[in-house]
Parts: C-alpha cells; structure tokens; sequence
C-alpha cells in the first residue's frame, strides 16, 4: 500500500512551486493530501526533494485539479492511480466494520462517564452559587436593618 519514491531528488520545494507556478503552501498542502494516502516524496537533509518524475506527478495534479467539479482529494487519488502510486481500497474507510464498531462501544462508556462527571461538577457549583448568593442577600439585608436601626437612632437621640 504505501510507496516511497527513492529516486534521486532534483528539486526542493521551492524550485517545484516556481516551476509549477504555485505558492509553496499549495505544493505543501498537495504534498499533505499525497501523504494522507500513503505516498511519501524523498528526503534529502530532512528537506523534501523531488525528482523529474515528482515534477510529473504534481504537473498532472494541478491539471486535474482544475477542474471545476474535483475536489483536491479525488485528484490526488485520480492521479495515485494514474501513477500506480498506491494501492486505493475498493471499499471507502469511512464504512465501519464489526471491529471499529466493537471497538466504539468502550469510548461510548467512557463518553457517558466523563458527561456524567460533567454534570456533577456542573451542579456542584450551581449549588455553591446559589448558596453564595444566599449569603450575599443575607449580608445585605442585615447592613440594611443596621443601617435603618442607626438611623431610627440618630433620630430619637436627635430629639
């Protein structure tokens, strides 16, 4: 399934955007997509290197591209194809088997948990809030009674 391309680098990816005519994020982003399906360019340095065949390959991508309708990941997999670049699975990895499902039920237990988790702690400091807003009436009410009592008196002393 996965192909590494070992003939000898030429180019950087520098020298592939200006002979593409693309800005070296896209020559990255298309370089990403390849990755995604198993195709891995040579390294040279820890620099990506790519030969005349490369040049090729990323020459055809931009071409079928192009068209209004494809989408980046289907010309990137049209052109794997085209290429034989990889070996494309004839049934989308998208469609879970009995395996992935299986293996979905200990993360939906978990999931439950951790919600479960959440919503203690969610209620756990609803109560504090409350409780403190209790306190806060409280207090205020009683400075109010003092405050009216000092006034009362003020008032009776006043007399």
């Amino acid at each position: 399934m996965l192909r590494v391309i070992t003939a000898e680098a030429a180019y950087t990816t520098e020298e592939l955007a200006d002979i593409l005519g693309l800005p070296i994020s896209t020559i990255r982003k298309y370089n990403f997509h390849f990755a995604k399906i198993g195709v891995h360019f040579t390294k040279k340095q820890g620099r990506l290197a790519y030969t005349n065949d490369d040049v090729t390959i990323f020459h055809e991508l931009k071409r079928i591209y192009a068209h209004p309708e494809m989408t980046l990941e289907k010309a990137v997999i049209t052109v794997a194809k085209k290429f034989n670049l990889v070996q494309i699975p004839a049934t989308p990895p998208n469609i879970p088997t009995e395996k992935q499902t299986l293996s979905l039920e200990p993360h939906e237990v978990q999931t439950k948990e951790i919600q479960s988790y959440i919503d203690a702690k969610f209620e756990e400091r609803d109560r504090q809030l409350i409780s403190m807003a209790r306190e806060i009436r409280a207090l205020k009410k009683a400075q109010q009674q003092k405050k009216s009592f000092y006034k009362w008196l003020k008032t009776f002393l006043e007399k």
